[in-house]
């Protein structure tokens, strides 16, 4: 088995690897639900115990464009999961703030260094669009199987049973990585003043438009299943709803090379983010539809179109640095919208109730795809360097 991503057993390793790097946004929603039905935090608390995750990989992720390629990958790998699994252990029955939001930071700092590593692992493919495809389309099969599970779990253990299927997945994952793991597939490099060079005005646009787009999903998909609640509908028939969202999103991250290359990636973008706008618009106008039938509508296609933008956001990454280290970036940028997202959209609910949260998504989308279609009217300079050993 030669030790590269393109390798199956070692391409499983880095996919799991990126599953759990979205496991806590992915079910979100549930997190929020679980932690709102609880009673014991604020709404604002709730917002930033939402984000608190995201801060500690955004911390360990950042870092990565230093070490990413110095240091051996599968230590760092195991080790970070094993952070990971420790602060979903001791979040058990904590009910104090302060705790809880250190604990989870925790966690995302063991997250965040493992998550770096994959994205890393991923840009070394063959067929870089390809893998952050299949990437998107594990974390989808991860958050399928959670939003049928988890509420059911939830209801047994609470806030608890989201950990327990978040430890079960995190058990499975180091033992994979453990048996099959790659190596970097790039030279390394220096990680001195040559890191400046990655930063150009091109890149800083890239992180930019993937902060700002993650700020409005994340501040939707935060609340998406308190907005079908306050629809009227039942808390177990939204999980199902999200659920089957999920599923079918697959399909959406798998059609993104197909799509782009049929259409461009210029008008791919254009037709994505106009579809979510135009889920979030049709949300705000809920009083004269079907609450169900519009709500499962909306959500589907709106997790549809989000799994098909993420490999056209990472590609970007990909195609403005060819040394393999920009694309650690990637997770940083999504967890800065991450962090920004839920406490921006808690804010809103007071004044503005749901209606603020669907129009923080709505600016942002809109702002994301003008900042994407400027990055688009560059030309690449250079395309990501080839896997060596790989055909």
């Amino acid at each position: 088995m030669q030790p590269y991503p393109d390798r199956w057993p070692n391409l499983a390793s880095l996919l799991m690897v990126s599953m759990m790097g979205a496991a806590v946004l992915t079910l979100l929603p549930l997190w929020v639900g679980g932690l709102s039905d609880q009673g014991n935090f604020t709404e604002s608390q709730v917002g930033w115990l939402a984000a608190a995750d995201v801060i500690g990989i955004f911390a360990s992720s950042a870092s990565a464009l230093f070490w990413v390629r110095q240091l051996p990958w599968r230590p760092v790998t195991l080790a970070g999961l094993a952070l990971f699994l420790g602060g979903n252990l001791l979040s058990l029955d904590t009910d104090s703030f302060t705790l809880l939001m250190l604990f989870r930071i925790l966690a995302g700092l063991g997250c965040g260094a493992a998550y770096a590593v994959a994205l890393a692992g991923l840009g070394d493919h063959r067929r870089p669009p390809l893998a952050f495809g299949l990437m998107v389309t594990a974390q989808v099969t991860f958050g399928t199987l959670g939003f049928f599970a988890v509420p059911r779990i939830m209801e047994l253990w609470q806030v608890n049973g989201f950990f327990h299927y978040l430890n079960g997945w995190l058990v499975a994952t180091l033992v994979a990585c453990t048996l099959a793991f790659p190596v970097s597939g790039r030279e390394s490099r220096a990680a001195g003043p040559a890191i400046l060079t990655l930063l150009h005005r091109r890149s800083l646009l890239v992180f930019a438009t993937t902060v700002v787009y993650y700020c409005g999903v994340s501040a939707v998909w935060a609340y998406l299943e308190r907005i079908g609640v306050d629809m009227g509908l039942d808390g177990a028939r939204v999980g199902d709803l999200l659920g089957i969202g999920f599923a079918l999103s697959g399909l959406g991250s798998l059609a993104t090379p197909l799509a782009s290359r049929a259409l461009g990636r210029p008008a791919a973008l254009v037709n994505t983010f106009a579809v979510q706008v135009a889920t979030l618009a049709l949300l705000m106008g809920q009083a004269d539809v079907n609450a169900f039938l519009l709500y499962a509508a909306t959500s589907i296609v709106f997790q549809f179109f989000w799994s098909f933008t993420i490999p056209l956001l990472m590609d970007q990454f990909n195609r403005v640095d060819d040394t393999g280290r920009f694309i650690v970036l990637c997770a940083s940028a999504f967890k800065v919208g991450e962090i920004l997202g839920p406490p921006l959209a808690a804010s809103a609910i007071q004044p503005w109730g749901y209606a603020g949260v669907l129009w923080l998504g709505i600016g942002c989308m809109v702002l994301a795809l003008a900042m994407a279609l400027v990055t688009e009217g560059w030309q690449p300079s250079t395309q990501a360097a080839p896997v060596p050993g790989t055909p």
